[in-house]
């Protein structure tokens, strides 16, 4: 009885694992049929405009990286949806660098590396790609992929114009469309020093000093440029009235708008900068509090820096209101987690949410509302206004030494 069983139970595996293997062929030939209908149609339909048929193609790329990540989300256990997406994102920018690696490092000359015969120098060559990869922040990384896949779409549309690598006459032709179509020097900078950059990798001719490509670029700027803007500083003053305006027992959510205004105006310190503040950067002690400052837009190498901020005893004191923000919001100060996080309301008040922080765009929301107020009338770059603010003091000698350049 016992083998029977054994048998029994042996077949319905079996039967099991052939019903699994059926439906895994089935949804492959799924999705081949459908992926094959897309594209018959993508190729047999003729638009009428070139623009609207680069428009599609450059939508059908982004459609293809979301499935990338979607699929990934669903391949991931993590123990949060915060973890998945973390994860998501980063298995998107390794694929993104892999779509730079397949046409740059397949020119110039790395396909000689690859045929080296010295075992030692093959392991060498082949860390190359990922230390010349490095150059560049994975921003700025994905960035210039960005600004190459408008280009590529652009020359796929062209007979004649090879993607990869890049002409100078065919560059500047782009150029001047890019200056026609959108009408910022922005776009057409970022085009040149994207295809610059995938060029220097692939130790091609560099297209950013081509005496014809400085020209142009030289031209467009003179011919897109826009009156320079300055912004209004945000002063002392200012800040004062705010501090005034929020009363002698404001809530949570106004203490932590105050400690950003004040350490940002205190510190030199950028909208970036603040956001990735962790709690265990910050330490307080009797003359004042110290900032350990990871990354900044000034340090590209990500050295870091120490910022120190006294107490002043004054209503505005940095130190002061961040040690009430820190107070009031129950935050661990050996903590690896953000400092300045959303606001939970519950019937006991407003409280800091456990995990995650503000992000960039939010910061400069909740910025928004308090700075258009009467009392303090500055532009949109909010802390940016607050920098200038500070080297206006220092201008005046009013402020001594900053600790880095702001």
């Amino acid at each position: 009885m016992s083998t029977e069983g054994e048998k029994m139970d042996l077949l319905l595996k079996n039967m099991q694992t052939m019903q699994e293997q059926m439906k895994a062929m089935q949804k492959g030939q799924e999705e081949t049929c459908m992926r094959l209908a897309r594209q018959s149609h993508k190729d047999s339909y003729v638009f009428k405009k070139k623009g609207k048929e680069c428009q599609f193609k450059a939508k059908e790329e982004v459609k293809e990286r979301l499935e990338v990540a979607a699929g990934y989300l669903d391949r991931v256990e993590a123990a949060s949806g915060k973890e998945q997406l973390d994860l998501a994102k980063k298995e998107l920018g390794t694929r993104l660098k892999k779509e730079i690696a397949e046409y740059v490092f397949a020119s110039g000359v790395w396909p000689l590396l690859s045929n080296l015969e010295d075992p030692e120098l093959r392991r060498l060559a082949k860390a190359l790609p990922a230390t010349v990869l490095g150059s560049r922040a994975d921003s700025t990384t994905k960035k210039y992929l960005g600004a190459y896949q408008r280009w590529k779409v652009w020359a796929d549309a062209r007979q004649g114009v090879p993607s990869f690598p890049v002409h100078e006459r065919h560059l500047v032709l782009y150029l001047q469309h890019l200056s026609e179509s959108t009408g910022s020097k922005a776009a057409v900078e970022e085009a040149v020093h994207a295809l610059s950059w995938l060029h220097e990798l692939a130790w091609l001719q560099q297209l950013g000093g081509s005496p014809l490509v400085k020209c142009m670029v030289d031209g467009l700027k003179r011919i897109l440029a826009k009156p320079k803007v300055r912004k209004e500083p945000v002063t002392a003053d200012m800040l004062k009235a705010m501090v005034e305006a929020a009363g002698p027992d404001p809530p949570l959510s106004e203490v932590r708008l105050l400690a950003v205004c004040l350490v940002a105006f205190a510190g030199f310190l950028r909208c970036n900068e603040l956001v990735k503040l962790k709690c265990s950067d910050i330490t307080f002690n009797t003359e004042g509090m110290l900032i350990n400052v990871q990354s900044s837009k000034t340090d590209q190498y990500r050295e870091g820096a120490s910022l120190v901020i006294a107490r002043t005893g004054l209503l505005t004191c940095p130190v002061s209101m961040m040690e009430r923000y820190f107070r009031m919001g129950k935050l661990d100060h050996s903590s690896p987690g953000s400092v300045f996080r959303g606001i939970v309301k519950t019937k006991e008040g407003e409280g800091l949410r456990k995990t995650g922080g503000l992000s960039y765009s939010r910061l400069r929301e909740l910025l928004v509302g308090p700075l258009q107020q009467p009392i303090v009338v500055c532009r949109t770059d909010y802390l940016s206004n607050m920098v200038a603010g500070n080297l206006n003091l220092l201008k005046t000698g009013t402020l001594k030494i900053p600790y880095r350049d702001a």
